[in-house]
Order: structure tokens, then C-alpha cells, then sequence
């Protein structure tokens, strides 16, 4: 089997940006909200691939090819792809949210098929059995709020705000003892009657339109886009992150998070399993919320790649289902892979390539993905280029 030039979905939600996927893919703008390019055989948007003048979604692929799509260890996932490849762009806020752990997930989709619930139903938490940590890289400045502050840091943020609501209503939180502070905190911020909410808003609208910082600017956005929303609050009491093309933030299983704006690569297990808590005209489950949510204080850093070989920099993160590489290859300096033994997906950010294996060429440019089949043994670059590849961790790519 010889690498496979993919035919991809593209996402249209409204949270999208108009220009950066369409200018990815050289198509013109035509005004809509282009919010996810989804590269991967997910049920929902599977890509294909075109053999013989047909074309082929890859779930059908890996039916009829498994071992030499997938490679000999296939069946470790159930013959499926276990991860999902995307482009991400948006021009305001994801809903703020949180992935279940597996075992979560597990009992969680059982519970609900248990109760009848349709998949498709508006108050449906959990539409599959996995669990989904992910990492974003930005491919241009981007802006995140991940993890909750310090319990400290929390109540001097909301104290500034001179707010009778959290004085009478929230403030008790920080009297309590270390481990309870933010999970009582944030609770007690979920159930807040709505005019107390509403007055915390406004003196929250009043701070921020007389301070001067990248939490008060949030503030005002959020506040642009929703009414009495409690995620209008989270610059006060998140970690926020301004990311620069090439960094990265990865989410594990509970970590609060909510992509502000900006565009990069997202590589996460595949999975649709989401649970939010505010920046949304979702529904909001504030009790299985609480169930998943990691309450202890971030400490994270943002992840930079590591040079792994010659042209090739990796994201080092836990996940067992996926890992993420930056490709830079130039003309007097060609990468090679060799002892390839599973299934990768490469995509080009920048510059044009082709992709040689044996005795097949392929070219791509800027905005097209390649399925490189685990059959595949070795494979090496000519052109100057930039690509990101999602491949298994444990597999050499």
C-alpha cells in the first residue's frame, strides 16, 4: 500500500474564523465561520481516500487493510484509527469544558444507554465510551485558559471586584480547608441564583472596563457574547495562556479549558466526550462536571518540541493513543524516516513536499494531508516544508 493523498471535512461552527482554514486550503472565503478541518475516521466527518477513481472512507479502508493500514498490532484498537487529526480556528471562545478519564466514560456511556438516552439528545453527556486528552499547538498567536489558579489567587481576583454577591455568596469557599476551597468555589459559582450572578457580572464589567489587563479584556469579550453566563468569569479564576505559533498546552483527563481565539493543530484520542461548564448555549451538567473536574491548582508549562532527529521535533505528552511531531524539511537537508511500523497522518502548514516511498511519489502543498499506511517501511521528504504528523506513540514515525 503507497501514501494516500486525503480528502478531508471541513466544520462550520459558529465560534469559527473566516479566513485562516480557507487560506490553509488556497479556496476562497465565502464569509462562513470555517472552524475545524478534521483529518481521521471518525464517524461523524470521516476522511477518505481516493483508489482506482473511488473514493474510500479510511473506516472501510482499515476494514478491508487492516494490518497493513494499521499495522500488525491493529486489533490493540479495535481496527480503528485512535486518535483524531484536526486544524483549529476560531474568533471567539470554544465552550469552557472538561474529558472524562476512561473509566468515567465508560460507566458514564453505559449509564446513559442504560436510561434511554439518544445519542443525539440535547442532555447527553457522554456520546462514546473514551476518554479524550488532547494538545493544541498554535500555528498562530493563541490564547487559552487552562487549569484553576491558586485559591489565593482566586479570591484576590474576585475581591477587586467589590461585589456584594461574592462577598455574601462565594467568599466563605476560601475559609475552608485547602483541598475543598476551589471544588466548593467553583459549585457555589455553577448554582448562583441568577440575579446574584448578574450582580457579579456587573461589578466583574465595571472592574474590567477601568483595568488594564489581559483578564479584564477577556472579561468584556466573554461579556460581548453571553448575558449571565458564569464562564464570563473565568479569566478570574483560570490559568491564561497567549501561546505563540510552535508552543503547545496539553489537556489531560478533568482539566478545566476553553480555546480563546487564535488558529493551530489539535491531536486528541477519538472521542466527542465533552462536559461544560459555561461559555455555551449547551447544556451544562454542573454535577457530572464536578465528577470529572481535576480541582487541584495548574501547574503545567507550556510544551515546546524537542528534536528527536534531524528535521523531526516532537510534543512529549502521556497519551498512549497519539503523539505529535513538527516536520521542517529543506532542500539541502531531505528527512528520512525509517522502521516505520504504524499508520501516520501528515499535513502541510507551509511550502510544498513530495513524499517519496520506494518506487511512489506523492506531492502536496500547503493545506493538503497524506495517509502514510504502516505498510509503509520508510519514506524521506524532498522540498522545503513544514508538516505536523500524528502517528501512535511507541511506533517509530
Amino acid at each position: 500500500m503507497k501514501p494516500l493523498k486525503m480528502i478531508n471535512t471541513v466544520q462550520k461552527y459558529s465560534w469559527g474564523s473566516v479566513d485562516f482554514i480557507p487560506d490553509l486550503l488556497g479556496v476562497e472565503q465565502n464569509g462562513e465561520n470555517w472552524a475545524e478541518l478534521w483529518m481521521g475516521d471518525h464517524l461523524r466527518a470521516p476522511s477518505q481516500v481516493n483508489i482506482k477513481s473511488r473514493n474510500i472512507p479510511l473506516r472501510q479502508l482499515f476494514e478491508e487493510f487492516p494490518e497493513e493500514m494499521l499495522g500488525s498490532n491493529y486489533r490493540q484498537f479495535n481496527g480503528k484509527l485512535p486518535f483524531l487529526f484536526k486544524v483549529l480556528s476560531s474568533e471567539s471562545p470554544l465552550s469552557l469544558q472538561a474529558h472524562p478519564d476512561k473509566k468515567t466514560a465508560e460507566n458514564g456511556f453505559l449509564e446513559e444507554n442504560r436510561k434511554g438516552i439518544p445519542l443525539d439528545a440535547f442532555n447527553r453527556n457522554y456520546k462514546d465510551n473514551n476518554h479524550k486528552p488532547e494538545i493544541i499547538c498554535a500555528l498562530t498567536p493563541f490564547t487559552a485558559m487552562c487549569g484553576f489558579l491558586s485559591p489565593r489567587k482566586i479570591e484576590s481576583n474576585f475581591n477587586k471586584l467589590e461585589s456584594s454577591a461574592f462577598s455574601r455568596s462565594l467568599e466563605s469557599s476560601f475559609k475552608q480547608t485547602n483541598t475543598v476551597q476551589i471544588e466548593s468555589f467553583f459549585r457555589s459559582l455553577m448554582v448562583l441564583e441568577k440575579d446574584k450572578l448578574k450582580e457579579l457580572i456587573a461589578s466583574a464589567l465595571k472592574w474590567a472596563n477601568i483595568s488594564n489587563s489581559i483578564e479584564s479584556e477577556l472579561v468584556l469579550k466573554f461579556a460581548g457574547l453571553y448575558d449571565t453566563d458564569p464562564g464570563i468569569l473565568a479569566p478570574l479564576f483560570l490559568n491564561i495562556y497567549n501561546l505563540k505559533p510552535g508552543e503547545a498546552l496539553y489537556q489531560g483527563p478533568g482539566e478545566l479549558h476553553a480555546y480563546v481565539e487564535g488558529s493551530g493543530i489539535e491531536l486528541m484520542s477519538n472521542s466527542d466526550n465533552v462536559l461544560r461548564g459555561g461559555l455555551t448555549p449547551k447544556y451544562i451538567d454542573t454535577d457530572e462536571l464536578l465528577k470529572v473536574l481535576n480541582l487541584k491548582t495548574a501547574d503545567r508549562k507550556v510544551l515546546l518540541p524537542r528534536e528527536s532527529s534531524p528535521g523531526i521535533f516532537e510534543y512529549t505528552t502521556p497519551s498512549e493513543e497519539f503523539c505529535l511531531k513538527l516536520i521542517k524539511n529543506g532542500i539541502s537537508t531531505p528527512v528520512r524516516i525509517d522502521n516505520r511500523s504504524s499508520l501516520e497522518i501528515l499535513i502541510c502548514t507551509a511550502g510544498e513536499v513530495n513524499i517519496i516511498a520506494d518506487s511512489d511519489t506523492i506531492h502536496i502543498v500547503k493545506g493538503e494531508s497524506v495517509l502514510i499506511p504502516a505498510s509503509v517501511s520508510s519514506y524521506f521528504l524532498e522540498g522545503s516544508c513544514e508538516l505536523y504528523s500524528a502517528g501512535i506513540p511507541g511506533k517509530r514515525i
